[in-house]
């Protein structure tokens, strides 16, 4: 595959795959707001998995063996694959909006999850080609930083409260399907990057090679 074409697959592939996990919820429940509500639910972990790999890819990867962790270096196409896949989740919430006349969320949380995606697409946009040289080694370290953490928060706001706090999640065994192997994610992908950085186990890699 040529290079410059490898962005576009990559984000063409997660675009698909979570076209295809909403059509399918919507084509077994009525497009009602619980059909939605579970869509929404299946897309936004598959965007998670996705983001997870083009955060803590680069940690993991000294964990795995060779062939497994060359995959998941690429964290720059796994980030562009999240970048696009997350549309559909974005598609969705438009569409419940619509169907309840008013937002889902509360107006704190669509500020809160409304930077998120701010973050998610200002990151996406500096990582195709060479856009990041625009912005200079430095400050796109800081933007990589600031706006990878800021998304990692954003989905342990979903997934972390219902499994520590309420208990919701593990009221049955969906639930904790559900729940609890993201939420444990998010953790560990915390740990991940705090043990890389005190070990130092990773190599600073060239301005723009990385999505986050």
């Amino acid at each position: 595959m040529k290079p410059q074409l490898a962005p576009v697959a990559w984000m063409a592939g997660g675009f698909l795959v979570a076209l295809m996990m909403a059509a399918v919820v919507l084509v077994r429940r009525p497009p009602d707001v619980d059909g939605i509500g579970l869509a929404l639910r299946v897309t936004a972990r598959w965007s998670f998995l996705l983001f997870w790999i083009a955060y803590s890819g680069r940690d993991l990867a000294a964990l795995l063996p060779p062939a497994v962790a060359s995959v998941v270096r690429r964290s720059r196409e796994f980030g562009l694959a999240f970048a696009a896949a997350h549309l559909v989740h974005i598609g969705l919430v438009i569409l419940l909006w619509r169907l309840l006349h008013h937002a889902p969320l509360s107006s704190a949380m669509v500020v809160f999850f409304g930077i998120g995606i701010f973050w998610i697409y200002l990151l996406a946009f500096f990582s195709l080609g060479r856009l990041s040289a625009l912005l200079g080694p430095r400050l796109w370290r800081a933007a990589r930083l600031l706006g990878s953490n800021y998304l990692l928060l954003a989905f342990a706001k979903d997934f972390v409260p219902p499994v520590m706090y309420s208990g919701s999640a593990l009221h049955n065994f969906q639930g904790v399907v559900a729940y609890v192997p993201f939420a444990a994610m998010c953790i560990a992908a915390l740990v991940l990057r705090l043990s890389a950085v005190t070990l130092q186990q990773r190599r600073s890699p060239a301005p723009g090679t990385r999505w986050y």
